[in-house]
């Protein structure tokens, strides 16, 4: 599991730099400001780096292939509140998926896109399907079965299935 704990602090960092700059106005904080947001894609571009490599190296010694949810327009789709929209809209998941897909292909592992929706709030073990599933952000509690468990790892799971499920056919890769 990737928690993004580090990520997120030091992005934060990041943000409160250039905003300071930004306050100031000058022609050289504006050249500074621009070269922090230069470091702050390396960074995170060195980071979806690390994660894909970790994913591919798990799939391809464990033979397994790997399932992403297929999460464009997701900027369009979902709303977030004041506070969250540059964590949200500057979230490098397009990227992620890239590097992921890359790297599996020279590796020889599949990549299996799968629609995200439903996949948080319907019961792995049931298949209970309900938004009441989902208690908060971060609980699962089945109103069918009483299953509970962390709600990110409930989708995992409901993704993990949902790739499992889906045929090869004649050798073409479903994506």
């Amino acid at each position: 599991m990737f928690t993004g704990e580090q990520v997120r602090t030091v992005r934060a960092r990041y943000k409160r730099q250039r905003e300071g700059l930004q306050q100031v106005g000058t022609k050289s904080a504006k050249r500074k400001a621009k070269r922090k947001s230069g470091t702050e894609a390396r960074f995170m571009a060195d980071v979806n780096h690390c994660i894909s490599k970790a994913l591919v190296a798990k799939a391809t010694s464990a033979r397994k292939a790997l399932a992403l949810e297929d999460l464009t327009g997701i900027r369009d789709r979902v709303t977030v509140r004041r506070a969250q929209r540059y964590e949200r809209h500057s979230w490098a998941f397009s990227q992620l998926r890239r590097f992921i897909t890359y790297k599996a292909d020279n590796a020889g592992v599949r990549v299996t896109l799968v629609n995200p929706a439903y996949t948080s709030v319907t019961c792995p073990e049931c298949g209970h399907c309900a938004k009441a599933n989902r208690r908060s952000q971060a609980e699962f509690l089945c109103q069918a079965c009483g299953y509970t468990a962390n709600a990110d790892c409930v989708g995992a799971r409901n993704i993990q299935t949902v790739a499992v499920n889906q045929p090869m056919v004649a050798g073409v890769r479903a994506q």
